[in-house]
């Protein structure tokens, strides 16, 4: 008998309950001599069944079973099982081979990095910072780099801040991470731009919030829509996008972060301001930070996307009232961050080398907007939104209502696109792409075409 009808037989009596839970099935060498398997294909079998959860093996007693009739995993086994067949669109960008055009992903080309710098600038951290590459780092953050921090917010965003309101994180992941576990409570109505951050929508709804989206437009959330969901519900936070947002490749106005900031002091709800794409901006950009002085915004910013996705950078500016319990938090949920990781970011900002580089990816971003846009126009796509720079750009075709299939055709072709969906509270938005530019090229062009 072959390993896949052995399997089939196994599994099928596994998920009917013929064997019980805790129950001692047959021996591999029972199972040869019954079946008429070989020794190779039984202890295959059970390998298989025991990565999927359904035996486990006791040294010296045999194989019992762990998960029978209509039982379902649990635990690590739960969440690995589910990712093992998972269909979201950013698992499969992640995970995805290195050869695949990643076209709907949220960060730049490994091309465009530089890795020279990153190179010059790891080896110049070892050799003058060697205990950090065993040690623990700083649970609130290296405080040289929390310093480089607050010199980088006053000149990107006009914001000054002490060094004691700066927490360093695990990316921009952790840093929301950590404000959604302070601030939201089951049941806490949480608004989000829409479309938006598909991971945040989730995490926000992990926590037990209610989540409402807030239409993003042309120079930032809209305002008359905001202030509706004000009177007929109890905010408790907005979270919000505001430099090149994700995935629309909007900037927030003046104006518009004025209006928000308006409404948060009158219906008394925190802002957090998620920023990881201002490094992108040429020169200093607006932002709720720089209005309010982090009264009642908590800015959010990352290394992740302009440097490296390895190095797992973030942190988070706020108001002296939040951060003790924020880096309690920390230290229960990380402890901190790689403290080499910390002092490595340190010597690129202290020598130059990051502003040097951020100014030439900048350039690089307003060049390959303006190429992907005319190439994308001329064959009938349309964006409300054209961005000067950044990574996003947020398109349709009015003669196509739904973009799966296109999807599907490139993703044939191994050109990996986010349909517009990922980006909705209401999954709407389905004949929306998000297009990263920096991974845009001529020999994409004809891949767009619609009949």
């Amino acid at each position: 008998m072959d390993h896949q009808a052995l399997y089939n037989r196994f599994r099928t009596r596994l998920e009917n309950g013929d064997w019980k839970l805790g129950q001692r099935i047959p021996s591999i060498r029972h199972v040869v001599r019954t079946e008429g398997a070989s020794h190779h294909t039984v202890v295959k079998l059970y390998e298989r069944l025991v990565a999927e959860g359904y035996i486990e093996a006791q040294q010296g007693r045999g194989y019992f079973v762990t998960r029978s009739g209509h039982d379902s995993p649990s635990g690590a086994l739960a969440f690995a099982s589910s990712f093992e067949m998972s269909s979201d669109p950013l698992f499969r960008l992640l995970q995805s081979n290195p050869d695949a055009v990643k076209l709907g992903c949220g960060w730049l080309p490994t091309k465009w990095r530089d890795t020279d710098i990153l190179t010059r600038s790891i080896r110049r951290t070892a050799r003058l910072e060697r205990r950090s590459l065993v040690e623990y780092g700083d649970i609130q953050g290296y405080r040289p780099l929390r310093l480089q921090l607050c010199q980088h917010l006053s000149s990107k965003i006009r914001l000054d801040v002490s060094p004691i309101q700066v927490l360093t994180t695990l990316g921009a992941t952790q840093a929301l991470d950590l404000v959604t576990r302070l601030l939201i409570k089951p049941g806490d109505v949480v608004l989000v731009d829409e479309p938006g951050n598909g991971n945040l929508i989730k995490l926000i709804a992990l926590a037990g919030g209610r989540v409402m989206g807030v239409p993003r437009g042309l120079d930032g959330p809209d305002v008359d829509a905001l202030a509706r969901l004000a009177k007929q519900h109890r905010i408790r936070a907005f979270y919000c996008n505001s430099t090149f947002h994700n995935p629309t490749g909007g900037c927030l106005s003046a104006r518009v972060a004025f209006e928000i900031l308006r409404l948060a002091i009158e219906h008394d709800f925190t802002i957090v301001e998620d920023d990881v794409y201002g490094d992108f901006a040429a020169g200093a950009h607006q932002s709720f930070a720089e209005l309010d002085g982090l009264d009642r915004v908590i800015y959010i910013g990352s290394f992740s996307k302009s440097l490296s996705a390895s190095l797992r950078i973030g942190y988070l500016a706020c108001n002296l009232n939040l951060i003790a319990s924020l880096v309690e938090l920390k230290l229960l949920t990380s402890v901190a961050v790689p403290g080499f990781c910390e002092r490595f970011v340190n010597t690129i900002m202290t020598d130059g080398s990051y502003l040097k580089h951020m100014q030439s990816i900048q350039r690089k971003l307003m060049v390959q907007q303006e190429v992907t846009q005319q190439a994308l126009r001329k064959l009938g796509w349309q964006f409300e939104i054209e961005p000067a720079g950044g990574m996003f750009l947020w398109i349709h075709h009015p003669s196509m209502d739904d973009l799966a299939p296109l999807i599907q055709e490139l993703a044939a072709r191994n050109v990996l696109l986010m349909p517009g969906s990922s980006f909705s509270v209401t999954n709407g938005s389905e004949n929306r792409l998000r297009v990263n530019v920096s991974h845009f090229s001529p020999e994409l062009v004809p891949l767009f075409r619609v009949a």
